[in-house]
Order: C-alpha cells, then sequence, then structure tokens
C-alpha cells in the first residue's frame, strides 16, 4: 500500500515545487524530492524518509498527504505517539480516506491508540452525516409519500426506495448476498463512506433519466446509486459501487472496459448455497453473437486500449462484447485469478492484457481466439414469444413498476385469465426466479413449452400471492 499511497506526493509536491525551500537549497527538484521519499519507503529506511518528509512540513504544516505519510513512518518505526499524532493532524488538516486508514498495514501499531480511534470516530461520524445529508436532499426533492428511507450502518449504505416492505426487505436481501460474495471473490473490501441506494417511482424515473434506455447510475463522485428497477440495473450499478471502494483502497484505476465487463456479468445471476454462482447469458450475448457472425468485434487489443470515451461512443457494441469477455472468463473458472493478476501487475500493465497471459497461461492471441470460439458455439438466448409459442397472455409496458412486471393487460381465454391474474398486478417472480424487469419475464417464459406450468408470484397493491400457470399458446403477439 505505502507504494502506491506515495504516488500522490507527485501531484502534491508538483503543484507545491515553487515553494519547496529545503529541496532548493540542496539543488534538488521537486520530482527528485519525490523520489528519494519513494525510494526510501521502499527501501524500509523510514528514518530517511522523515529526513526528507519533516523539513517539507516545516514549509507546509498542514499537507494532509504528507502528514499522512508522516505517521506512517513513524509507526513503521515502533514509535506510535507521534505516528498517532501525524495521523490526527492529518484528519484536522482534511485528510478524509476512512478506507485508507482502516486498511493501511503500516498503521497496525497504532490500532489501540486513544489518538487512533479519536479519528476513526470522526470519519466515521462525518460520513453519517453526509449520509443523512443524501436522505434528506432526496426528501426535499421527491418528498415522503412514496418513499421508504432508511440507513444500514453495518453496510454503510443509506436507501431511498419507492418500494413496500416486502420488495425493499427483499432488495436489501439480495444486495447483501451479492456484496458478501463480491467481497470473497473479488473485491475484498467494504465500504467506509456511505452510499445512497436510491430507486425511484417509475415517473421519477422517467424525469431522472433522459434517456428510456438508461437503467440506472452510480456516481462515484457524489456515493449516490439510482437504478430504475430492483433487478439487473441495480446489480450492475452496486458493482460498479463495491468496485470503485476497491479501486479507493487499491490507488488504482481500471479500465472502463474491465468495470464496466463485471458490472454487466453480475446482473443475470444465480446464488447457489455452496457459495458458488452461475451467470446467466442474457439478451446482450445475442448482441456480441450478431456481432461475432458478421464480423464485427472489436480485437482485444483495440479494445482494451480505449480511454473512457473511445468506449462509450459505441457502448450499444462495446457493453455486450465486455460482459462475454468476463462471462467467458468465469465459465473457465479464471474470474477470481485474473483480476488478482490484475492487480498485481497492474503498474506493469493497466490494460488487463497482462491478466489473462499469466491466468491462462496462453498468449493473448490464441484467448481472444478461443472465446470467438466460444461465443459462436453458444445458442442465442430466446427472448421473443411469437404467435403460437407458450405465453401467459399480458400485456405489460417497459418500466411500468420497479419491483416487477406491471400487467397492463389480460388477454381473453389466456393462460393469466385462466389463472386470475388481473390488470394492476405485478409479476415480480416465476418458479423462484425474480422477474424484477420486461426482459427478464421474457427469458424464462420464452424458455418453457404449451402446456407447461410455472409458478408465478405477483403482487396485487401490497398483498402477495402465488398462482401456479399452465401456459397456453399465444393467440396474439404482445412483444
Amino acid at each position: 500500500m505505502r507504494m502506491r499511497y506515495l504516488k500522490c506526493l507527485i501531484i502534491v509536491l508538483g503543484v507545491l515545487s515553487c515553494t519547496i525551500t529545503h529541496a532548493q537549497q540542496e539543488g534538488r527538484s521537486a520530482p527528485a524530492l519525490e523520489r528519494r521519499i519513494l525510494n526510501s519507503f521502499a527501501d524500509g529506511d523510514y528514518e530517511a524518509a522523515l529526513g526528507l518528509i519533516e523539513p517539507y512540513l516545516a514549509d507546509h504544516p498542514n499537507d494532509v498527504v504528507m502528514l499522512y505519510n508522516a505517521a506512517c513512518a513513524y509507526c513503521l518505526l515502533n514509535q506510535p505517539e507521534r505516528g498517532a499524532t501525524y495521523l490526527l493532524r492529518s484528519v484536522q488538516s482534511g485528510f478524509r480516506d476512512l478506507d485508507q486508514i482502516v486498511n493501511d498495514a503500516d498503521l497496525e501499531s497504532i490500532r489501540e491508540h486513544p489518538k487512533y480511534k479519536v479519528v476513526v470516530e470522526r470519519l466515521q461520524s462525518r460520513a453519517a452525516r453526509r449520509a443523512n445529508d443524501a436522505l434528506n436532499r432526496w426528501r426535499s426533492t421527491y418528498g415522503t409519500e412514496n418513499y421508504r428511507y432508511e440507513r444500514d450502518e453495518e453496510r454503510r449504505i443509506a436507501y431511498a426506495t419507492a418500494l413496500d416492505r416486502t420488495s425493499h426487505d427483499e432488495m436489501r436481501q439480495m444486495l447483501q448476498e451479492e456484496a458478501d460474495h463480491l467481497k470473497a471473490t473479488l473485491f475484498d473490501v467494504e465500504m467506509r463512506s456511505y452510499v445512497l441506494i436510491a430507486v425511484p417511482t417509475p415517473s421519477d424515473g422517467d424525469r431522472i433519466f433522459d434517456a428510456d434506455n438508461i437503467g440506472g447510475i452510480y456516481e462515484h463522485s457524489r456515493r449516490r446509486l439510482i437504478a430504475r428497477d430492483i433487478g439487473g440495473a441495480l446489480r450492475h450499478e452496486f458493482v460498479h459501487a463495491l468496485h470503485y471502494a476497491h479501486m479507493d483502497r487499491l490507488r488504482q484505476k481500471h479500465p472502463l472496459w474491465i468495470q464496466e465487463g463485471i458490472a454487466s456479468l453480475f446482473e443475470d445471476y444465480t446464488l447457489n448455497g455452496d457459495g458458488t454462482i452461475k451467470f446467466h447469458p442474457n439478451e446482450r450475448h445475442n448482441v456480441v453473437r450478431g456481432l461475432a457472425k458478421a464480423g464485427q468485434l472489436r480485437s482485444w487489443s483495440t479494445l482494451f486500449r480505449f480511454n473512457d470515451d473511445e468506449f462509450m461512443d459505441h457502448a450499444s457494441r462495446h457493453y455486450p462484447q465486455v460482459r462475454s469477455i468476463f462471462e467467458f472468463i468465469a465459465d473457465q473458472d479464471k474470474l477470481a485469478c485474473w483480476y488478482e493478476s490484475l492487480i498485481e501487475h497492474y503498474e506493469d500493465d493497466r490494460t488487463g492484457a497482462l491478466a489473462f497471459r499469466a491466468c491462462f497461461n496462453l498468449p493473448l492471441d490464441d484467448i481472444e481466439r478461443a472465446w470467438r470460439r466460444w461465443v459462436l458455439e453458444r445458442p442465442p438466448v430466446d427472448l421473443s414469444i411469437q404467435y403460437g409459442d407458450a405465453a401467459l397472455g399480458i400485456e405489460s409496458r417497459p418500466r411500468g413498476s420497479n419491483d416487477g412486471v406491471l400487467i397492463t393487460r389480460v388477454l381473453p381465454g389466456s393462460a393469466a385469465a385462466v389463472s386470475g391474474l388481473e390488470v394492476g398486478d405485478v409479476v415480480v417472480a416465476v418458479d423462484d426466479r425474480p422477474t424484477r424487469s420486461l426482459t427478464e419475464l421474457q427469458t424464462i417464459i420464452a424458455s418453457r413449452s404449451i402446456g407447461e406450468s410455472v409458478s408465478i408470484r405477483a403482487r396485487r397493491n401490497q398483498e402477495y400471492f402465488i398462482t401456479v400457470v399452465t401456459l397456453r399458446p399465444l393467440r396474439r403477439i404482445m412483444w
């Protein structure tokens, strides 16, 4: 952690280089001073590091990064009182990274020191105030009539959701399970700063998002996540929140193709009781399969080097491709290995290419060719329900509900009509598999046969019920 964190000094010292009198007096430039500090920590010569840091602090006593690194140096020299004092000074001067403080092994010797505890309590209190501020801002904008406001102290999450008690609790359980799985397999981190998770009403969601094809967003600078539904959109954005927490702790910024690839991967999955996970192909697979057949896939060497703008300029083709790449990695049981290798080799290669070679022990071109074959060998996901196909016999509209599929019409004589489903009911699960969006429901029903019975869990107003529906042929094309 020390080598990564000290790289922050390049920015701090570069800005102040015109006033670094100690360096000037000895004929040294600011970059040279930075390198000497880095080398001193890397060599374990913490007295030498302090010999450079302390004169700088004499001229700049409130520099939060220098104060923090002085604290670490004193702790490593087994001088806990000075280490704790400098850490407190750093926080008093504006250092706010609670996650760094809690996870930095260099501070191990002062975990029980009263000043360390004051620092942690102060930053936790500040984080809680920010969470309350975020909830109050949402409350003042969208009111209280349709929203439920809560804080999860353990998980550091503030909730503002337009959900009933049952859907809200099921959402929280889903996120807890996802967070536990990601911590155990990939990110190994807990959020120290509160994140606001908001699930707006459908009408509020339409006002928040300019485009109908946007299901959610995570804004790390504001620690705010907004999702239109509590299905794939929420799972996707929640991965971003956890991934950012891990990148902050590592002092790494992973390319957008990696961030979106991992987040998209977790849109559709089943967590098993033994802790394993099964990722399901979704509509993105059909897109990438079509691109593969048309010879229009991006080469990995090109895709991996795109900056954020280049990636987003063709998001409709890049998102399916990067999800597919991570599906392939997971299918080969190398997801954890790949991510660990990315972190390990980050300073040598930030694109992720080296992580493939490290885990697969093959040249990158060979791995890409294997992935392309894998894409074409997998059948497309059936999302269409055509005339004569097995169907429920309902009509709906996208984003009609934020916790399931709103029934806007029940066709006469259909399976839904026979089973007693009504207009206004919201289908939330089929055979215990959640259907939080129209696409999720279509995917499940399209895979079934005429005469097959499915268990439908639905909400009618605030009441939940289960009905068994025997699928009938579709007599009118709806979707």
